[in-house]
C-alpha cells in the first residue's frame, strides 16, 4: 500500500507490506524508500515493513529550508502514530540509520530492536566543514557531478560491473533530488552526533556494514557495537556503503535472523 500523510507540516509518501511486527527502514542521503523494495519482498513474511521518503526525498514535500536529523526522526514518530504502531523494529541506512539512532535515543521505549546499516552515530566536529562543502557544491553544480562521487563509494567495483541498471537506478533517484533539500540533508548530517547518548539504547540492536565502506569506516560501526550494550556487529566482506542495497540476501538473511531473535 503507498500512500501519503502530512506529518509535522509536510507531506510524507509512505508505503507498507507484509505482516507481523512492525519494521520501519529509513533510507540513505539523496535515496527514496524504494531502494528497500529487495528486501521487502525478503521480510514481508516476518515484518509490516513501513518505508517512506524522508522530508525533501522522492515523492514527499520538498521544503527549501534546513531541518536535523532529529526532525527526520519527528516525522518518523508521525508516520508511526498516524499508522497506530505504538512499538516497532526501526531500522535505517547511513542518514537513515543516523534518524533511527535519533528516534531510538529520544523514544527508547517504543523500539522492540534496532537495525543499523553502514552509519555513524555522528561525524565528529571535524567533519562538518566537509559536509558544508558537500553541501554548497550541490547547490553551485547541482546533483549531476554527484553521481559519479557517491558511485564507487557506495557500490564493489564487482557490483557497478555486473549490474549496471541497478546502479543506474539508484543515480537517477539521487539525480531526482532537489539540491536545497540534498544541502539541507549534508548540513544536518554535519551537525548530528549523538555518540555520547547512546547508551540509552537498551533494545536487542543488529548492526551491519560493508567491509569496504569508505563513508561510515568500521570504526563507525565498531563505536556503536561497544556503545551500546545488547548489540551484535557484522562486518560483510566485499560490500561498501550501500550493503543492503547491493546484497539484499546477505542482509535480509541477518535481518530475518534478527527478527526471529526478538
Amino acid at each position: 500500500m503507498r500512500a501519503r500523510v502530512k506529518v509535522n507540516g509536510f507531506e510524507i509518501d509512505y508505503q507498507v507490506a507484509g505482516s507481523g511486527r512492525p519494521l520501519a527502514l529509513a533510507h540513505s542521503l539523496g535515496m527514496a524508500g524504494s531502494i528497500f523494495d529487495p528486501l521487502r519482498s525478503l521480510l514481508e513474511d516476518r515484518a509490516r515493513v513501513v518505508t517512506w521518503d524522508a522530508r525533501g526525498n522522492g515523492h514527499s514535500q520538498k521544503p527549501a529550508t534546513g531541518w536535523t536529523i532529529e526532525d527526520l526522526a519527528s516525522d518518523l514518530g508521525g508516520l508511526l502514530e498516524h499508522l497506530g504502531i505504538d512499538r516497532a523494529v526501526i531500522g535505517g541506512l547511513s542518514l537513515g540509520g543516523c534518524t533511527a539512532i535519533a528516534y531510538a535515543v529520544a523514544h527508547p521505549e517504543k523500539l522492540d530492536g534496532l537495525i543499523l546499516m553502514d552509519t555513524t552515530a555522528g561525524y565528529g566536529e571535524e567533519k562538518r566543514d566537509a559536509w558544508e562543502e558537500r553541501a554548497k557544491n550541490a547547490e553551485a553544480k547541482g546533483m549531476g557531478p554527484i553521481v559519479p562521487f557517491n558511485q564507487p563509494r557506495w557500490f564493489s567495483s564487482r557490483f557497478l560491473e555486473s549490474s549496471p541498471e541497478k546502479v543506474d537506478a539508484v543515480g537517477k533517484i539521487l539525480l531526482s533530488n532537489d539540491t536545497s533539500s540534498y544541502a539541507a540533508a549534508c548540513r544536518a548530517l554535519g551537525r548530528f552526533d549523538a555518540r555520547n547518548e547512546l547508551h540509552k539504547i537498551q533494545c536487542p540492536t543488529l548492526i551491519i556494514m560493508g567491509a569496504d565502506d569508505p563513508a561510515t569506516p568500521v570504526a563507525m560501526s565498531e563505536h556503536l557495537h561497544e556503545s551500546i550494550d545488547d548489540s551484535e556487529l557484522h562486518v560483510l566482506d566485499g560490500l561498501k556503503h550501500m550493503s543492503p542495497v547491493e546484497a539484499p540476501e546477505r542482509v535480509g538473511g541477518l535481518i530475518r535472523k534478527f527478527l526471529d531473535q526478538l
